[in-house]
């Protein structure tokens, strides 16, 4: 039997290959969702191009798209390697340290960075005056600042207490404490939409300017239940990955096969978070499609005006080779 925090499976030599490939190919086609997502999320917000994504939200929505950036370009192709690795040596390949600090670091700034949006979405619905005054972009950079200085640093205990231990510390520290923030902050905003859908009730339907108060309570809703879309994906995918790290650390009587699986779960499911999070935000918002459109059409532009600059540029050069 295995101490607490040792894995439970070193006295077998290497997983079945199966196991091994299945991780690997699963990693392969979610890197690429992963990058191409985030990517154009992130463009979308910092290019701006209809001028209608500045916001504190959109700000905190970047940075998680940032954190879902490095598992597509180092979690992903680094456990690719390592499962390809393991499945065609048929052994454990070293240097796994290199897969788990920077699975931790955008694991820790992905769960922070879903705090601070529930705390956007508290203050939006609780206090919407303040919140446009306090809260600008700005502001939180800052904390998106804080967030990314916190998610590089934590992780590196797990130097000292290896990858199972911290992972139990990272469970019930960062991912239940962060839980816990949500589920408190959310039954206070559902209790403010009851409030709103009485106030509205009671709204002169026409008058403009309960109307215009309407439309932006009703946007506010959309952007918080759009979150909680998010969220619930949130629970979905490290929910099991919290399991597994039970299973690995306390199933004595399971076999090895089932360790190699709740080993390979937890990155297949975190890598799942980092590439359904910007469909959500393409499918739910509008300025978002629209801005990727933007990308898109300027990019083939630009493409169409390269391509007659060269084709114009290579008339000119037959023409001056004739005239010789």
């Amino acid at each position: 039997m295995s101490l607490f925090g040792e894995y439970p499976c070193d006295h077998v030599p290497y997983p079945p290959s199966y196991i091994s490939f299945t991780t690997a190919t699963v990693s392969s086609v979610l890197c690429l969702v992963t990058i191409t997502g985030n990517i154009l999320v992130v463009l979308a917000i910092f290019i701006d191009p209809n001028k209608d994504l500045r916001s504190p939200f959109n700000s905190f929505v970047a940075n998680l798209a940032i954190a879902d950036l490095l598992v597509g370009f180092v979690v992903d192709p680094l456990a690719i390697a390592y499962h390809v690795s393991e499945g065609t040596a048929k052994k454990y390949p070293a240097a796994l340290v290199f897969i788990h600090i920077p699975y931790f670091v955008s694991c820790t700034a992905s769960v922070l960075s879903l705090g601070a949006l529930t705390m956007d979405r508290f203050f939006a619905l609780t206090s919407p005056v303040s919140y446009r005054t306090k809260l600008n972009p700005k502001r939180a950079s800052f904390v998106a600042a804080g967030i990314w200085a916190f998610s590089l640093s934590f992780p590196f205990v797990y130097i000292v207490t290896g990858y199972l231990t911290y992972s139990f510390v990272f469970i019930h520290t960062v991912i239940i404490a962060t839980f816990l923030v949500m589920l408190l902050t959310y039954v206070k905003i559902f209790r403010v939409f009851k409030d709103q859908v009485k106030q509205w009730d009671s709204l002169d339907q026409t008058n403009s300017d309960n109307q215009a108060k309407r439309q932006a309570v009703k946007w506010e809703q959309k952007v918080t239940k759009t979150f909680m879309i998010m969220l619930g994906l949130f629970l979905a995918c490290y929910l099991p990955s919290c399991i597994c790290i039970y299973i690995i650390n306390l199933c004595s009587y399971c076999s090895c096969n089932l360790i190699h699986w709740a080993r390979d779960l937890p990155f297949l499911f975190i890598l799942a978070n980092s590439a359904v999070n910007p469909f959500v935000y393409a499918w739910r918002f509008e300025n978002f499609r629209k801005a990727i459109a933007k990308l898109f059409s300027c990019l083939k532009c630009s493409g169409s005006s390269r391509s007659r600059t060269i084709y114009f540029d290579n008339l000119a050069m037959e023409s001056r080779s004739s005239g010789s």
